[in-house]
């Protein structure tokens, strides 16, 4: 047997060393080169009657390396194994440019020696602040303005020619650029009054169908609009960078929509929920907030876990392996960003002793749940009437099949158990917004947390 020999080289650090004989290497390899003698047949020699200096010759440097690989194996994991020696990557090995070239005719002692990054010693603690948790406000205003837009997209359109414009009309209308030279922008194209700045409302509401009226600034014309906006949509522009510094446009009614909007009754209940479940304006104003709250909500715990592993990252005094973790480094570029590195590797240590203390486990319905969780967000988080529970049974015994995918699951699975126990632990302070201001902080949360690639 090989002798293996362990010691400590620093508080998060050891090496194991491997010495092998070469009697025990040629016990290694004598064995299996007399298998083959008798399956071996070589020119010159009977089948069976190769002689073994020729064999070692012909095939002893295979076996060599073979056995050689499965002696450091069996040895490096079966010590650390044994001793329960808690590592944080794989060893990694020492390379030695002393050692001898090892052929099967020309064995050697030898020694391999391996780095260990030891899983370091530290007590855990929870993060004390209190953190944010970003949800939807949704108000009464805003279901209000919900269900009213509801009741519009359900209502029946009728076109008016004739008349004054109306505050929620769908204007048809046309774009003329004002002046006496040639080639002048001409645009038909819709509008909706809702949808207009107070100045483009105050412009068109009350106007006659067919009259035409002198645009004083097209950019102002709608809400939050831009250059690039009007061009293209405005004034249908095949480049919508098109300068209009100094151009004047007026406008043409030429026809409007005009919404008689759908009653809250039985029937829209329907349309809304044909399962029937939702019958009254309560129910439907519940489930519209559930409904609109579902992926900003996500998308504030999301916020949320980010901000508790970054507190517990930088809270917790973990001693890292430094020097094996830039060798690691710098054998795969991808990961370039040494300190995001470490605090992955500190994340990952903080949610294993996590894991560990309050005894959070993995189970098969956790990755069944996540499995579904994937499934149907592929198909737009609707469960259609084929994804029965022996379908989904089917499809996560495949996915588990697959050894990557199992992986992944379980990974995620396990990940979203730690962060849903960690989050009964920590304070929160809720902060409702406005569906234009979570997009904005969305947007600056992604911003200031997105790795900026080596090109930038």
């Amino acid at each position: 047997m090989p002798n293996v020999t362990f010691e400590k080289t620093g508080n998060v650090t050891g090496r194991i060393d491997i010495a092998i004989t070469k009697e025990e290497l040629n016990a290694k390899i004598v064995p299996e080169l007399k298998k083959q003698k008798d399956k071996v047949s070589m020119k010159g020699f009977r089948k069976g009657k190769t002689p073994m200096s020729t064999l070692r010759k012909m095939m002893g440097n295979q076996i060599l390396g073979q056995e050689l690989d499965a002696m450091i194996k069996d040895s490096l994991f079966g010590y650390i194994e044994e001793h329960d020696i808690k590592l944080i990557f794989s060893p990694q090995p020492i390379e030695d440019t002393s050692m001898p070239m090892l052929t099967a005719t020309k064995l050697a002692d030898v020694t391999f020696g391996y780095d260990l990054a030891l899983e370091p010693e530290f007590k855990l603690e929870l993060p004390s602040q209190v953190f944010d948790k970003y949800m939807l406000d949704t108000n009464e205003a805003f279901l209000d303005e919900q269900i009213g837009r509801m009741l519009k997209n359900a209502g029946e359109s009728e076109e008016i020619k004739e008349g004054k414009v109306e505050e929620n009309d769908i204007v048809d209308v046309t774009f003329t650029e004002i002046g006496p030279m040639e080639n002048k922008i001409t645009n038909a194209t819709k509008l909706h009054v809702d949808s207009l700045s107070d100045a483009g409302k105050e412009l068109l509401t009350g106007q006659e169908i067919g009259s035409t009226v002198k645009v004083k600034d097209i950019n102002d014309l709608e809400k939050d609009s831009t250059a690039v906006h009007v061009n293209k949509y405005l004034l249908g522009l095949e480049d919508a960078k098109t300068d209009l510094s100094g151009k004047k446009f007026e406008l043409t009614i030429d026809a409007a929509n005009r919404i008689t909007e759908a009653e809250l009754d039985e029937e829209f209940y329907t349309k809304f929920d044909p399962s029937g479940e939702i019958t009254t304006e309560e129910q439907l104003r519940a489930r519209i907030a559930e409904d609109n709250s579902a992926g900003f909500n996500n998308q504030g715990e999301m916020m949320a876990n980010f901000e508790i592993q970054k507190a517990l990252v930088e809270g917790n005094d973990i001693e890292l392996p430094l020097e094996i973790m830039k060798q690691i480094n710098e054998d795969d570029p991808s990961d370039s960003d040494f300190d995001m590195f470490q605090r992955g590797v500190k994340w990952m240590l903080i949610r294993n002793k996590y894991a560990e203390e309050a005894d959070i486990k993995l189970e098969y319905e956790d990755v069944k749940e996540e499995a579904l969780s994937s499934l149907m967000g592929m198909l737009g988080g609707q469960r259609p009437d084929f994804l029965t529970d022996e379908f989904i049974d089917n499809y996560v015994g495949k996915m588990l099949q697959d050894e990557k995918q199992r992986e992944q699951l379980s990974s995620s699975a396990i990940e979203k158990k730690i962060m849903a126990s960690l989050r009964s632990k920590v304070a929160f302070m809720d902060k409702p917004l406005d569906a234009d201001a979570f997009n904005e902080l969305i947007k600056v949360f992604n911003a200031g947390n997105t790795p900026a690639s080596e090109e930038e």
